[in-house]
């Protein structure tokens, strides 16, 4: 399973083409050509690029490694030929030579544990490029297409490769700098990107059951095309280039492929997280859960795992060390109990169940010594509680404040114009801020009757509406305001309004 090296680490194997540059122009060439900021790959590093036509078409993607003294890049076997093209059809009058194309064997490491001569991102995790084997596990082609397919990078033989715009593809997340200079394609990305991006674009499909690849219909309309299906955690998941109206996070689709009907929840790349606090977390709910089924031994391993990648994780030093206080492995118990208190220095447990384990022992005076220290923190705690308290009037007053001014400027602009969508959504907003539920509402039902494309209205609407009471409403408008905003390309008001409806 990909868990194991996404808490330790593991090694890819992988056959690459390596072309290394050589000339005074080597780096600039790369900066004007590629759509990565050259710049930020750093002696030492490696990075996945683009290289676009004019029209802002991929023409090649690969590896830019620095190595200090000099630049190469690692192309999948499969596009190494139109790569070359690709770099020579620019190269003009710069002081740039690429060298004969070699096929060799690289190993990525990667996880947490990983380490190597360069580092850089690999499935979203923290990877290291070398070109001799380590003595970390070898990971399967199996893992590898599964670890591939729930992050949406591309093949490393390059077999997936599309002579696609790059806001169509997954290589727009990976490859772009979004503030870098001009590339070749720069304009037509760029004008995708800030209009209302790309008409189709890769997400995963939620499922409970596997289906073949091909096209997705929705209401008699062609909405997407799927490629390959995962099975991961006890789900399927459908790699699908889906339509804007329906790329919404979490957004429930019926559908079907070649006459099969499906249910899905469309989920956004990457599905699994790389970060250490996110996996710490999710290794702290598996730990309690193997606790409360009396599963010590996994409990244990999860809960150690967790402080180990997040060594500031709080609540996985009080649940190991309680569980070893029943377990009746004191000593260990309160060495947990000490470092619980040196990364929450205000933690009040920490004492408590010191207190409790030492007495365990015998250790009275020690045992009264944290009991008192316990009590110390408690009132220290009631003194933050009363500071706080004291901040958060302060912050509501200059809040009050600042809604009364932002209300007389609104209300001005409704004497002239009592229909002006903009001030009524900004006293709806307003409303919905202070909980005026049927004031925002009001408001709110003025502004999508002058103009029913006014994406964030809708989700405002929506909160007034349940503040109500009215949640068979709010679910009517949410829904509604999804497929508005959806199709205007407004994706943060959609995703709010299916975080809403997800909750209710």
């Amino acid at each position: 399973m990909i868990n194991d090296y996404r808490f330790h680490a593991g090694q890819i194997e992988v056959t690459l083409n390596e072309i290394v540059f050589t000339g005074d122009d080597v780096k600039s060439f790369l900066q004007t050509q590629s759509t990565y900021d050259i710049n930020l790959i750093t002696p030492g590093s490696f990075h996945l690029v683009s290289f676009l036509d004019p029209q802002g078409r991929v023409e090649s993607y690969g590896w830019v490694v620095n190595s200090s003294d000099r630049f190469s890049i690692l192309l999948p076997p499969l596009i190494t030929e139109r790569s070359i093209t690709r770099l020579n059809k620019f190269l003009i009058s710069e002081d740039v030579t690429l060298s004969d194309p070699v096929l060799k064997t690289f190993y990525f490491q990667i996880g947490p544990e990983a380490s190597g001569p360069y580092k850089g991102i690999l499935f979203e995790e923290s990877a290291y490029l070398q070109d001799s084997k380590s003595s970390l596990p070898l990971i399967t082609n199996d893992d590898i297409n599964l670890w591939r397919g729930l992050t949406g990078w591309p093949k490393f033989d390059g077999s997936d490769f599309s002579h696609e715009i790059l806001n169509n593809l997954r290589l727009f997340d990976l490859t772009l700098a979004s503030n870098k200079g001009c590339y070749p394609g720069q304009e037509t990305v760029s004008k995708i990107a800030t209009r209302r991006g790309a008409a189709y674009s890769p997400v995963l499909i939620e499922l409970t059951n596997a289906t073949a690849p091909g096209d997705i219909q929705s209401f008699d309309k062609k909405i997407g095309k799927s490629s390959e299906c995962f099975f991961w955690d006890g789900k399927y998941y459908l790699a699908a280039d889906l339509l804007r109206d329906f790329r919404v996070e979490k957004m429930k689709i019926h559908f079907s492929i070649d006459g099969q009907e499906h249910y899905g929840i469309v989920r956004y790349y990457p599905l699994i997280s790389s970060d250490n606090k996110a996996k710490a977390l999710e290794l702290f709910y598996e730990g309690s859960d193997h606790f409360k089924n009396d599963e010590l031994d996994q409990a244990e391993e999860k809960f150690r795992l967790a402080i180990k990648l997040d060594p500031a994780f709080g609540d996985a030093y009080e649940s190991l060390g309680v569980m070893l206080g029943r377990l009746n492995r004191y000593d260990e118990a309160i060495d947990l109990m000490k470092q619980l208190s040196e990364v929450d220095p205000k933690s009040v447990l920490a004492h408590t169940n010191m207190s409790l384990f030492l007495m365990k022992l015998g250790k009275i005076e020690e045992a009264e010594e944290q009991k008192s220290l316990a009590t110390i923190k408690s009132f220290q705690t009631f003194g933050d509680e009363a500071q706080n308290k004291e901040l958060e009037d302060a912050r509501k007053k200059q809040m009050e404040s600042e809604w009364a001014q932002r209300e007389s400027m609104f209300k001005q602009v409704l004497e002239i114009d009592p229909e002006d969508t903009l001030a009524n959504y900004g006293l709806g907003s307003i409303a919905v801020e202070k909980g005026d539920w049927q004031v925002a509402r009001d408001h709110l039902e003025k502004v999508l009757k002058e103009d029913p494309k006014y994406s964030v209205a809708y989700l405002a609407l929506g909160k007034a509406l349940k503040g109500l009471g009215h949640v068979n409403e709010a679910r009517s408008i949410w829904s509604e305001g999804i497929k508005v905003s959806a199709a205007k390309g407004d994706l943060m008001p959609a995703n709010q309004m299916q975080a809403e409806l997800s909750s209710l």
